[in-house]
């Protein structure tokens, strides 16, 4: 299946006098919820879904337990899990450097290979607007600001780096 885009007129904020340019922003279909997930693979497995949101549950519990241990969450094909902070105020020198000049933490995700192949084999489709369609089920451009996973900055490395 193809991924839905959308386009999106932006400005070069360092460059105010310059015309929007267009860019393609990617647009889902809807939200899939860890019960349907579960539901999904229990349909094709041997495992119950209160088996599969009890495991998703203790998998989640322990990358955050292994990130705050300093490590690297390495999870297999799914990718890793790390940490990295954010300098709020740097100083001239290592002396007048504090911990209160750092000014969060966020955690960063790096796909594993089946995601990155995912990203470089993907088909685009312009979406068009059904003006008959409920708009309350109406997808929204992703913005990475749905507190649902992924790394909490909105901000996804480019995998085919």
């Amino acid at each position: 299946m193809a991924q839905n885009y959308t386009l999106m007129a932006r400005k070069n904020l360092l460059k105010p006098d310059e015309t929007p340019k267009y860019y393609a922003v990617a647009r889902s279909g809807r939200k899939v919820t860890v019960k349907e997930v579960c539901k999904r693979i229990s349909e094709r497995s041997s495992y119950s879904k209160g088996e599969l949101e009890g495991c998703i549950g203790e998998f989640l519990l322990e990358i955050v337990n292994v990130l705050d241990e300093g490590n690297i969450a390495q999870m297999g094909d799914l990718g890793n899990f790390r940490m990295s902070i954010k300098t709020g105020t740097p100083t001239d020198t290592v002396k007048e450097f504090k911990t209160s000049c750092i000014d969060k933490g966020k955690v960063l995700f790096y796909p594993g290979s089946d995601l990155r192949k995912l990203c470089k084999t993907l088909d685009y489709t312009l979406y068009k607007n059904d003006s008959s369609a409920d708009s309350d089920k109406d997808p929204l451009p992703d913005d990475g600001d749905d507190n649902q996973g992924g790394s909490g900055s909105g901000v996804t490395p480019d995998p085919s780096v």
